[in-house]
């Protein structure tokens, strides 16, 4: 039974429920975008790691046949991103760090350094770099237990 006088029920959202949805999904969206960054900055990073491992198996066993280590990425035939080098190392356009090779131990390279550079900033580990000996370095603010 209806009376005049008195309003039906409205359909719909008023303005105030309409607000505080929209700062509620404000509110998540500020605690999970900074978080997923960080997801994918470890991401990248572990990446990274994995290249640069393939990268020094290859410089092992370039090392096993020729008795000394390689600069050329080509000599260490390192496949990456659907078989793809570029001079830089194992690397490609899809990669998140070019990856550098650098030979120590003069003419007879007994010795090398890899070193991982994000294409995007990492200031928490910067520059991934691992040699010969497995001594692994970052240049970022975060100390080797946040980076390896």
């Amino acid at each position: 039974m209806t009376r005049t006088g008195l309003r039906q029920h409205a359909q719909g959202f008023t303005l105030i429920e309409l607000m505080i949805t929209v700062m509620v999904l404000g509110i998540l969206a500020a605690i999970a975008y900074p978080q997923y960054g960080q997801y994918v900055t470890k991401a990248r990073r572990t990446e990274a790691k994995a290249a640069l491992a393939r990268v020094q198996g290859a410089q092992e066993r370039y090392f096993t046949v020729n008795n000394k280590y390689s600069s050329n990425p080509a000599d260490l035939k390192v496949l990456a991103c659907a078989a793809q080098t570029t001079g830089s190392g194992d690397t490609c356009d899809q990669g998140s760090h070019v990856i550098t090779i650098a030979v120590t131990g003069g003419a007879d390279a007994t010795g090398y350094t890899l070193t991982a550079t994000p294409k995007l900033a990492d200031a928490l580990c910067g520059n991934l770099g691992i040699d010969n000996l497995n001594n692994k370095t970052e240049t970022g603010t975060g100390s080797q237990a946040d980076c390896w």
